[in-house]
């Protein structure tokens, strides 16, 4: 059974961004936070959906019972499945929520 596609708007962009710099605030140092981003911008680059949320989800199983983490999950839950467009506008909100966290208001 296939999950339908869901329309997203800037606002779930700006949510998974904002979740995303809240999640990876306690994973990691910076170095480990850059070299994911590494990863995950060449897995985006060439739409590779698999290993950017194989990638990301390892990293994230480490913080589970953080509330950010949680709210991070809920909502790539909802918004999966992507298509193309949507993956892409997904992935680097993730990416720059990451390479914010650590780095105040």
């Amino acid at each position: 059974m296939h999950k339908k596609l869901k329309p997203l708007s800037e606002v779930d962009y700006w949510q998974i961004k904002k979740y995303s710099r809240s999640a990876f605030e306690n994973i990691g140092s910076e170095s480990y936070r850059q070299r994911l981003v590494y990863k995950l911008l060449n897995t985006a680059r060439v739409n590779n959906q698999s290993d950017f949320f194989s990638f990301l989800l390892r990293t994230l199983n480490s913080k589970k019972g953080d509330e950010n983490v949680r709210k991070l999950c809920r909502k790539l839950e909802w918004v999966y499945p992507l298509n193309p467009e949507n993956f892409e506008k997904v992935a680097y909100s993730i990416i720059i929520g990451i390479m914010a966290a650590g780095k105040g208001e």
